[in-house]
């Protein structure tokens, strides 16, 4: 692309490295090599997986013992789900340590009278409760009351052990609080009126906090309070008037005291997690189900907490992995960050939409991130059939991170990557020291060749081009180019020598002419005749014209040697100027004005040449301005430099021509612009003005102005 006459487009160096970019497919056919073998990986793990669940399914085909349902009357009732916890519980009546689980709080009682909720977790032996209650009165214990029965309280109902008989008892507790703060909990007779031993049953702990609405009360109990039926029953109590203090409502869990049976916890199936022990594997959790998709059995862990305290340090030492390593995990999706696939719903009931497609009978696999979006996890689901082969008892879940066999393809990978990186850095390596050697040996031929001629086309001394032993293509164009300019340089000492051989050849024949007029003119003057002027004159003028073109033409081309051979002196060129211009308006009739300063302006140079620049640039100012205006010469002064102008007010030089306005056989007069429409121009006088110039170490421009042309020569002062 050219803009502004200059060539704009990328260099050699830019275009090999653009074209050695193609290199970089190579590492694309990894990647795409690598996610294809990732999925063909994970795509056999979820296989495997499949088919390790249909083994512990058809080992628990037929097993209809270990999903049996207990046969009281409770199984009409709300079952509380028990939800195993992370850890213990801060009893301070916030729900911050349930995580998600209060979306899962189960209610009771009717929205517009008095109503509750609660949700129930274990935690090694420890059972943990939160009950939230909305009552806008609620009446608080009264510490002068004997009686418990007087103000807002909540009742547990309880299937113990009696250890004497060894038989199932009734267990009733009373929980009441004085406002916010500790709860006290007492166990109560059969009118829930007075505590029983009297002494409050300390092994029950809790917290109330009074709300807006009501108030919540969080409390623990051992497990050890219940007995092998794991029935539990909720009951709250509320007192609307604080002198009666009578108890208005009370909202249960469960439909009736008197039938003696409460709502059941659903936990899960000891023996069946004892089965599911001897099949748990490493880094993967094994889920048995039931056919509502509750949790009976567990086993396994997706990251075994032994795995913890070495992925801390991995992540310590992580920054002093290699680039590659940490490249490699991150594109094959391996994580060294702890696992945390944590939610205290799922550890009750799974809601999977693939699971459910189990209990049709059908063995599916799924993939999905965990909930710290760190890992990713394949999931096999298989039934487990009755025994009749009819229907569907529970379903088996096997659930495995993928990072176990990711990892052995990041190892794998990491050997191929660093042999490739290895590669493809040598490849580049190379392909730039190429490039940038073949770039130096171009632009070297670029300078030798520049420097084989100046701005004029002129051959300078001959060029030693480096390179000329070299056997490629460069080499070749090297040798081609430094031939050619050999022939350039003959012909053009030819063209030089033209000019002064055919000055020679001219001037004798002009000689004899010129002899032969002047004979005959005499002749005709001795024998009386009249001579015809007008003829002799044409023929002299003739003669003349073709000396002057003679001479501008060896002037020309012997300028330079000229030039170059003469000694310079220093000069006063305030000084020439003046005398210079005082006899050529003695000469020429057309007005010169002139202005200089009042000081010498010295420099080093030829004055006949000097004189000879000003011959030129006068001429050409004179044949261009009108006869009436004068034209202006003006020299100034710096510390350095004079500056020397020459000002016509003539027409206004075409921009186009300007670049070419000082070169060889270049002229711009036409007939119509200039004053001597019958001299001869052959365009050497700008021409000689600025080889005298550049000889002297200056410069000289022409610019048009609003209604003149002015011509400016700079030329250094004597040091």
């Amino acid at each position: 692309m050219k803009i502004g006459g200059k060539i704009i487009g990328l260099r050699l160096t830019p275009k090999l490295l653009l074209a050695g970019t193609t290199l970089l497919i190579i590492p694309w056919l990894g990647l795409q090599t690598l996610s294809a073998m990732q999925q063909f990986l994970i795509d056999g793990q979820a296989q495997a997986q499949l088919l390790s669940a249909k083994g512990i399914a058809t080992l628990l085909h037929g097993r209809d013992d270990l999903f049996d349902e207990p046969g009281d009357d409770s199984s009409s009732y709300a079952d509380f789900p028990l939800y195993p916890l992370p850890g213990k519980i801060l009893l301070d009546a916030y729900q911050e340590d349930w995580q998600t689980l209060g979306d899962k709080k189960l209610s009771f009682g009717k929205a517009e009278d008095v109503h509750f909720s609660l949700i129930l977790g274990q935690a090694d032996d420890t059972i943990y409760g939160m009950i939230e209650v909305s009552d806008y009165t609620p009446i608080y214990r009264h510490p002068g009351y004997l009686r418990l029965d007087h103000s807002d309280h909540i009742r547990l109902y309880l299937k113990g052990t009696d250890s004497k008989v060894k038989d199932s008892i009734e267990l009733r507790y009373l929980m009441t609080f004085e406002g916010s703060g500790r709860i006290s909990t007492y166990q109560m007779d059969e009118t829930w009126q007075l505590a029983s031993p009297g002494a409050p049953e300390y092994r029950i702990q809790g917290q109330a906090r009074i709300t807006a609405n009501g108030y919540i009360v969080e409390f623990a109990l051992p497990s050890s309070f219940l007995d092998s039926s794991h029935q539990l029953g909720i009951a709250v109590a509320d007192v609307t008037d604080p002198r009666e203090r009578v108890i208005n409502t009370l909202v249960r869990s469960f439909p009736s005291i008197e039938q003696g049976q409460y709502n059941r916890l659903i936990i899960r199936s000891p023996e069946t997690e004892r089965i599911l022990q001897s099949l748990a594997q490493t880094e993967a959790q094994i889920w048995i189900l039931d056919n509502q998709l509750r949790v009976r059995a567990t086993a396994g862990e997706l990251q075994p907490e032994d795995n913890y305290e070495s992925l801390e340090q991995t992540d310590l030492t992580q920054q002093d992995e290699s680039l590659v390593a940490l490249l490699i995990n991150w594109l094959s999706g391996v994580s060294n960050r702890p696992l945390d696939d944590f939610n205290p719903a799922q550890t009750h009931a799974r809601e999977d939409e693939f699971i459910q497609a189990a209990l049709l009978r059908e063995g599916n696999v799924s993939r999905r991130s965990t909930l710290d979006g760190n890992h990713v996890i394949v999931a096999a689901v298989q039934p487990i059939l009755h025994s009749d082969n009819q229907s569907v008892l529970g379903v088996v879940l096997l659930e495995q991170t993928t990072d176990a066999i990711l990892n052995l393809q990041s190892q794998s990978m990491q050997h191929i990557a660093l042999l490739s990186l290895a590669g493809l850095v040598a490849i580049t390596f190379i392909v730039l020291i190429f490039s940038s050697r073949l770039t130096l040996r171009i632009k070297r031929l670029g300078i030798d060749t520049q420097k084989a001629s100046d701005e004029q086309g002129r051959m300078q001394i001959k060029t030693d081009f480096r390179g000329l032993g070299a056997a490629d293509e460069i080499g070749d164009l090297t040798r081609h180019i430094d031939q050619l300019l050999a022939r350039l340089d003959r012909y053009q000492q030819f063209l030089m020598a033209i000019p002064r051989t055919l000055r020679h050849e001219i001037n004798n024949p002009l000689n004899t002419v010129s002899t032969s007029l002047e004979h005959l003119e005499g002749l005709e003057h001795s024998q009386g005749h009249t001579p015809d002027k007008t003829y002799l004159a044409s023929a002299k003028r003739g003669l003349q014209r073709i000396a002057i073109i003679t001479d501008s033409l060896a002037e020309a081309a012997s300028l330079e040697e000229v030039l170059t051979a003469e000694s310079l002196s220093q000069v006063d060129l305030n000084q020439l100027l003046k005398s210079y211009i005082d006899n050529q308006k003695r000469q020429h009739k057309h007005p010169i004005e002139l202005q200089t300063p009042d000081h010498k302006v010295l420099i080093v140079g030829s004055d006949i040449h000097l004189e000879q620049l000003l011959d030129k640039l006068l001429d050409n100012a004179i044949d261009f301005s009108p006869p009436e205006r004068a034209i202006e010469i003006n020299l100034t002064a710096t510390k350095t430099h004079c500056f020397l102008s020459v000002l016509n007010h003539g027409p206004p030089i075409p921009e186009a021509q300007l670049p070419e306005l000082f070169r060889l056989f270049n002229s711009r007069r036409d007939g119509e612009q200039s004053n001597e429409k019958n001299s001869q121009h052959l365009g050497l006088g700008l021409y000689i003005a600025r080889v005298i110039c550049e000889r002297h170490g200056g410069d000289l421009v022409a610019e048009n102005l609003a209604d003149a042309v002015v011509f400016k020569v700079c030329l250094p002062l004597t040091v």
